[in-house]
């Protein structure tokens, strides 16, 4: 019976992602037209501020995207799986063999990062071009069907596009959070210099001056309310893809003890990243795309990832 649900929930997952993917572009592309706009209006050229946003959406987006993979290489350090190390080889055939199990056709490629720190993350745009990296820390400390229930959580967010998503959303906020920023230094420029090329003409309109001051006040809020929107969008959707990456995990695998245990030992490995770990990692931006996230928030909607503790007592009661 569980083997024709499987196909059904996995399948049903891509089409949800994909749809979330559809309207999170969306969106991200009208906050980007509408600061490039606001941009553009502060500097008396509305067409130069909707340049800058079609250059961001159409040039240098796809570029940022496409070249991903050789970026996360070269900020982790990454290597290609040795066979002639039989640990790593271990971890290799246990991806060939989930990939088979999950009926993926091109096996994703296994990626060694020299760090530590037991940790695991999966990219890459489509099922063809998939990677998985592992930390020669997690294979340290890891056994065999430990390691399997990370790979099948890593594999999950492979097969139901949850890297499409994150990718597409990395990048897309970190467009928002460049032209927030630009925004908001334009409309504090405003505030303190009063628009003297706009006034100039109106000088005899005493309410000119207050007109541009509210202006240049809602388009700080106006870059502050986007960012933090953007941000918690992130979140909250790569907070909801752990989870159920957690449950493919079990399904692909059969049971819950491998993921469960394995969660344990990482959390309790390192419950908090020294400056060097991070960076060993390849930096804060990475740590979302990590299985595991050691920051926590004082509010939830402002993690990464959902609380280790709940994800483990999930697990542990799945059957």
């Amino acid at each position: 019976m569980s083997e024709t649900k499987r196909p059904v929930i996995i399948y049903e997952q891509v089409r949800k992602n994909q749809i979330k993917t559809v309207l999170l572009i969306a969106f991200y592309i009208i906050i980007i037209l509408v600061m490039s706009y606001s941009i553009g209006y502060y500097a008396d050229n509305v067409a130069f501020g909707i340049g800058i946003g079609v250059f961001i959406v159409c040039i240098l987006m796809p570029i940022q995207i496409f070249t991903g993979t050789k970026m996360v290489g070269s900020r982790t350090n990454w290597k290609e799986v040795d066979m002639s190390n039989p640990n790593e080889s271990r971890v290799a055939n246990l991806v060939e063999g989930l990939s088979i199990a999950a009926g993926i056709k091109d096996t994703p490629k296994l990626y060694i990062i020299p760090a530590n720190i037991p940790n695991a993350f999966a990219g890459g745009l489509s099922i063809k071009n998939a990677y998985i990296g592992v930390t020669t820390g997690l294979i340290e400390i890891l056994d065999e069907p430990e390691m399997e229930g990370v790979l099948a959580h890593e594999m999950s967010h492979i097969i139901q596009r949850d890297i499409l998503v994150s990718t597409v959303s990395v990048y897309l906020m970190s467009a928002a959070i460049v032209l927030g920023t630009i925004l908001y230094r334009m409309s504090r420029y405003n505030m303190v210099y009063g628009g003297r090329n706009r006034s100039r003409d109106s000088r005899d309109n005493e309410n000119s001056a207050e007109t541009l001051a509210l202006i240049a006040l809602a388009g700080m809020v106006l870059s502050y309310v986007i960012r933090f929107v953007a941000q918690i969008i992130n979140l909250a959707i790569s907070r909801k893809r752990e989870y159920i990456a957690d449950a493919n995990a079990v399904r692909l695998c059969g049971y819950s003890e491998g993921i469960a245990d394995a969660l344990e030992k990482i959390q309790s490995h390192s419950r908090e990243y020294s400056k060097e770990q991070v960076d060993d990692l390849g930096g804060d931006e990475m740590l979302g795309l990590y299985i595991f996230n050691p920051k926590h928030c004082i509010l939830p909607l402002f993690s990464t990832h959902p609380p280790i503790e709940e994800r483990i007592r999930i697990l542990r009661n799945m059957y």
